[in-house]
């Protein structure tokens, strides 16, 4: 009686992987920047005609008495500029798996977010203009709220980010993650730049 031998394939034989899809978190990332961005303008464009109109028309553009003051817009743009090269700092410290200048350039970068959202709550309460005030008013709350939301949401991205990249799932070439939440970051300073100069200098 013989004995049956099984053959037992060995790693050379086995098929090769799936060859990896690169960039395809960037890819994403930058499609829904873009789709963020294009409401973001969407709607600073109807704000836009709406106040044209009104002036070409000699009617006032806000209600009687309200002052949108140019500080705090102006506290924001130099925040998130300041953001941007911390957010560049951390995802190049990350590909060098340089982990604590990493973190702490996340930190800055999120604190940064927090004080441009701060900014901004102070904004609506020196504007103290009620939403419903006038077509205008309820306008301006929506392209800066828009904006607003923008931020939160890079925000949010980056601190995801930060976890895998505290988990070690971000290190050197794979640190895509964190390049597609810093193009998400990028984008959204780029769109306050214009929110801020249509709405706060052309005011």
């Amino acid at each position: 009686m013989t004995s049956a031998t099984i053959a037992v394939p060995t790693l050379a034989e086995a098929p090769e992987a799936d060859p990896r899809r690169p960039r395809v978190l960037l890819v994403a990332s930058a499609f829904a920047a873009g789709a963020s961005a294009l409401v973001v303008i969407g709607v600073l464009a109807a704000y836009l005609q709406v106040r044209g109109d009104l002036l070409a028309s000699g009617s006032a553009v806000f209600p009687e008495g309200t002052v949108i003051p140019l500080t705090p817009g102006n506290m924001g743009l130099a925040t998130l500029a300041m953001s941007v090269v911390t957010m560049a700092w951390a995802v190049w410290a990350l590909r060098r798996d340089d982990r604590p200048h990493a973190y702490l350039a996340l930190g800055l970068t999120l604190l940064f977010g927090v004080a441009f959202v701060n900014s901004t709550v102070y904004l609506y309460q020196q504007v103290a203009m009620g939403f419903a005030a006038s077509n205008m008013s309820a306008l301006f709350y929506v392209v800066t709220g828009a904006q607003l939301a923008m931020q939160i949401v890079a925000m949010l991205f980056v601190a995801v980010m930060g976890f895998q990249a505290l988990g070690g799932e971000l290190t050197g070439r794979d640190a895509e993650g964190m390049s597609a939440a810093a193009l998400y970051w990028y984008v959204t300073f780029a769109v306050y730049i214009v929110v801020w100069y249509a709405i706060y200098i052309t005011k």
